[in-house]
C-alpha cells in the first residue's frame, strides 16, 4: 500500500493514501431504501446525465455541484469501468473473470446476475429507460437510485434534494444510507466466488475510499469526517461479521475463514476506538464477543463462530445510527487519533488487515485533524505514515514489527 497514486486494475494492489476498487462496484438498490411510490421508476442511465448544461460541463463551477460530475465519473472514476474488467482477460492481477465463470457454472461473466449486481446497475429489463446501458458500469443511478420521476425537475429552480428523495433519489447526504451503499457491494462476496478465483474484498475504510472515488460532492462541517470514518468502521465490522457467520454456517474452507475473521479482528481495532468515546461498554463487550470468535475460528468452531458472529453484526449495527447523526469536534478527533497510534502492540498483533487500516485511519484522521485547526502537520508525520503505508504494500511480506515500530514513531511524532 502506497500513498498518492489511483490503484490500478484488480485488487491486492493499493494506492498512495489513496484505494479504489477495480473488481468491485456497488449494488443499485438496497431493499427498502425507496419510498413506496417510487419503487418503480426506471433507471435513465449515465447519458441521461451527461448533457453540457447537465453534469456534463467542460467549465466546472467553482463550488458543488460543479456540473461536471459526469465527466469526472467517466475519466477517473473506476466504477466507470466495473463493466468492462468483466470482459478483461489481461488483468494486471491475472484474474480471469472467463475462469470464475466457468468455475461457477456460469455462461459468461458479462451476463451473469452474480457479477452484474456489483459490476454493473444491474436493474430489471422493465425499469430500463431508453439511455440505459448496462454496459456503462456502475454509473449514476447505481449510487443515486431510479431517476425518471425526479431528473427533470430536479434541475428547476427551487427544487430541493428532499423533493427528489421522495420520488425515487437514493439520499447519499444521509450518512448511514450512503455507507450502508457502498458496503453492499465493498464487503460482500460468497465464500463459493472467492474459491472460484474472485479476489477477496480490500480492507474498505469508508472515508479514504469515498475521497479517492474521486468525490464528486462537498462534505460540510469541520468535523463530519470524523463521523464518516467512525461510522465506516462500524459498519464495516457489522458486515464482516455477517460474512464470517455465512462462511461459517456454509463450512467454508479454513482459508476463507481465516481471511474473514482477519477482517473482523481488523475493523474493530479501528471501531472500538469511535465505540470508546460514543458508547464505552459496547466497546467492552465487542471486545471480549471478538475474541471469542478469534478462539471459535481457530479451533474450527462453526456454530460457536455463527452465534458470536451474529451478536457481533447486531451490537455494531445498532451503534450505526448513533453515530451518523453524532457531533464530533476537535477533541474526540485528537482523542481517537492518539488511542490508535497508542493501540500500536494491538494492533500488530490483529494481522495485515488492522494495519492497513490503521494507516488508512491516521491518514484520513491526521488530514482533518490538522484541516480543522489550520495547520500543517510536521514533516516526521508525513514520514511516519508514508512509512506505515510502506509496511503494508504487500500483504504478502507484511512484517508485524516494522509495522509496529513504524505505528510507534507516528504516535511519538504527533502532537
Amino acid at each position: 500500500m502506497k500513498r498518492g497514486v489511483s490503484m490500478g486494475q484488480a485488487v491486492i494492489t493499493w494506492s498512495v493514501r489513496g484505494i479504489v476498487p477495480c473488481l468491485v462496484g456497488i449494488f443499485w438498490l438496497v431493499a427498502g431504501a425507496l419510498p413506496a411510490e417510487a419503487q418503480q421508476a426506471k433507471f435513465t442511465g449515465a447519458a441521461s446525465c451527461g448533457a453540457s448544461n447537465c453534469h456534463g460541463s467542460t467549465k466546472p463551477k467553482a463550488d458543488f455541484p460543479k456540473l461536471d460530475e459526469n465527466l469526472q465519473w467517466a475519466k477517473k472514476d473506476k466504477h466507470a469501468q466495473a463493466y468492462a474488467t468483466l470482459l478483461n482477460e489481461k488483468l494486471k492481477s491475472g484474474v480471469s473473470p472467463a475462469k470464475i465463470a466457468k468455475a461457477l457454472s456460469l455462461a459468461k461473466a458479462e451476463t451473469s446476475e452474480r457479477c452484474l449486481t456489483c459490476h454493473a446497475v444491474n436493474a430489471p429489463a422493465n425499469l430500463r429507460g431508453p439511455k440505459f446501458d448496462v454496459t456503462e458500469g456502475v454509473h449514476c443511478d447505481g449510487c443515486h437510485g431510479p431517476a425518471e420521476k425526479w431528473l427533470e425537475p430536479h434541475a428547476e429552480k427551487g427544487w430541493t434534494h428532499e423533493k427528489s428523495v421522495q420520488l425515487g433519489m437514493y439520499d447519499t447526504k444521509n450518512l448511514l444510507l450512503r455507507a450502508e451503499k457502498c458496503v453492499s457491494c465493498h464487503l460482500q462476496i460468497e465464500a463459493d466466488m472467492v474459491a472460484a478465483g474472485h479476489p477477496e474484498t480490500l480492507t474498505i475504510e469508508l472515508d479514504t475510499f469515498s475521497e479517492n472515488m474521486p468525490p464528486h460532492w462537498g462534505t460540510k462541517g469541520t468535523w463530519t469526517r470524523t463521523r464518516i470514518w467512525g461510522l465506516g468502521q462500524v459498519i464495516s465490522l457489522r458486515e464482516s461479521a455477517k460474512q464470517l457467520g455465512a462462511r461459517a454456517k456454509a463450512n467454508a474452507a479454513g482459508p476463507l475463514m481465516e481471511e474473514a475473521i482477519g477482517k473482523v479482528r481488523g475493523h474493530f481495532t479501528m471501531a472500538k476506538h469511535v465505540l470508546a468515546v460514543t458508547a464505552p461498554p459496547v466497546a467492552t463487550s465487542l471486545g471480549q464477543d471478538v475474541t471469542a470468535l478469534n478462539d471459535a475460528v481457530a479451533k474450527g468452531d462453526k456454530a460457536a463462530a455463527q452465534t458470536l458472529a451474529a451478536k457481533i453484526s447486531t451490537a455494531a449495527g445498532q451503534e450505526a445510527p448513533k453515530i451518523a447523526t453524532r457531533e464530533f469536534d476537535q477533541a474526540t478527533t485528537q482523542r481517537i487519533i492518539k488511542g490508535v497510534a497508542g493501540d500500536a502492540d494491538a494492533i500488530g498483533a490483529a494481522g495485515v488487515k488492522a494495519a492497513e487500516l490503521a494507516a488508512m485511519t491516521l491518514d484520513r484522521l491526521s488530514s482533518t485533524y490538522f484541516k480543522g485547526i489550520n495547520a500543517k502537520a510536521d514533516k516526521s508525520v508525513n514520514d511516519a505514515l508514508d512509512a506505515m503505508f510502506g509496511a503494508v504494500e504487500n500483504p504478502a511480506k507484511y512484517d508485524a514489527k516494522q509495522f509496529v515500530a513504524q505505528l510507534k514513531a507516528f504516535d511519538k511524532s504527533f502532537k
